[in-house]
């Protein structure tokens, strides 16, 4: 089996091991050589400092994904900065001096400086610059890898929230209701011609406010209410007045925030859902407590036609809802049929 070195060499892991052996390696030498720059020089020296290079660069790399967890970037940058710098000159400087006394002991070898009284001193004050230029690249780099995240996860957010929008633009343009609401306006001309024009005036509204509405995130309880009550004509015109909307909203709650089209859903599902006429009305009642709109009926049994519940409209909701609060709407599902939603601000 042939090795294919171009693969292995594009590999994050791989490319990310030999960055950190060429720049330490790197860094050592370019430290012994500043400090015996006016010294004569030796090759295996530079070997020797070039491997303590490494062994700083491994520590400095792996104690800091450490300390981010500890102290993350995004919450105290400025004391992250500083912490990360005291900590690579402490961890380097000891990285250092230990390996000074590991080549003195265990290879009986002893590095030759003209001036070792100020050496460490030197040390110290390169490792301290090099911690700084450290740190502040890697608050840069991980600055704009945070920034490149945040905005692929918005553009991800989004994205989906246009296809939750879709979605329920395609469930209010839907053929079934306009053939019904077609042919509810042509028994009302035979019937009725100002109700017919009333019907007609709430079915654009209707329309109009679902396209209006297709780019918007959010919109006011207040404006939603107006389209609800257009939407509830075209129910009563249809079905009598056996649906009945209780509304118990201050005004402080109907200049809050909600998805376009979310109380028309919870509507329409009470409607399709549930059996009323004249004398067996559905009640359903919206008001708030504490800080969540809620919408609730008593659930009466269809005896006259079947009707599967496919939830989808429900899914919808909740998957807005987690976007864009990340919190989840509440469903309770008993003797009423309640949904929670949370208010937003």
């Amino acid at each position: 089996m042939e090795l294919n070195y171009q693969t292995i060499f594009y590999r994050p892991a791989v490319r990310k091991h030999l960055s950190i052996l060429f720049i330490g390696f790197l860094s050592g030498i370019l430290i012994y050589s500043f400090i015996k720059f006016n010294d004569s020089q030796s090759y295996l020296e530079y070997y020797l400092s070039g491997f303590l290079g490494v062994l700083v660069s491994y520590g400095v790399y792996y104690s800091n994904s450490k300390l981010n967890q500890i102290l993350p970037f995004k919450k105290l940058p400025g004391t992250r900065i500083l912490a990360g710098v005291i900590w690579d000159l402490i961890l380097s400087y000891s990285i250092v001096i230990f390996g000074f006394w590991s080549y003195s002991v265990v290879m009986d070898y002893q590095f030759s400086f003209e001036n070792e009284s100020s050496l460490f001193i030197k040390i110290g004050i390169l490792l301290f610059c090099a911690a700084i230029i450290y740190n502040v690249i890697y608050f840069a780099l991980y600055s704009y890898n945070y920034f490149a995240k945040v905005q692929v996860k918005e553009l991800a957010i989004q994205r989906k929230q246009a296809e939750l929008q879709l979605n329920v633009l395609k469930s209010q343009l839907r053929p079934h209701f306009l053939f019904n609401s077609i042919n509810v306006l042509t028994s009302l001309f035979h019937k009725d011609l100002v109700l017919a024009e009333l019907f007609i005036r709430a079915l654009a509204k209707s329309y109009d406010y679902t396209l209006t509405t297709y780019n918007s995130t959010l919109v006011t309880v207040k404006e939603e209410l107006a389209f609800v009550n257009a939407y509830l004509l075209l129910i009563q015109t249809r079905f009598g007045n056996g649906f009945d909307l209780m509304v118990e909203l201050d005004d402080s709650t109907q200049e809050t925030n909600i998805p376009p089209l979310t109380l028309q859903l919870l509507i329409e599902n009470a409607s399709k859902h549930n059996f009323f006429d004249n004398e067996n009305p559905l009640k359903v009642k919206l008001y708030r407590e504490r800080n969540e709109l809620i919408i609730t009926n008593l659930k009466s049994d269809k005896t006259n036609k079947k009707s599967v519940s496919t939830k989808l409209g429900l899914k919808n909701i909740s998957s807005r809802y987690a976007i864009l609060t990340g919190k989840k709407i509440t469903i309770l599902d008993n003797e009423s049929f309640t949904v929670k939603l949370p208010v937003i601000v």
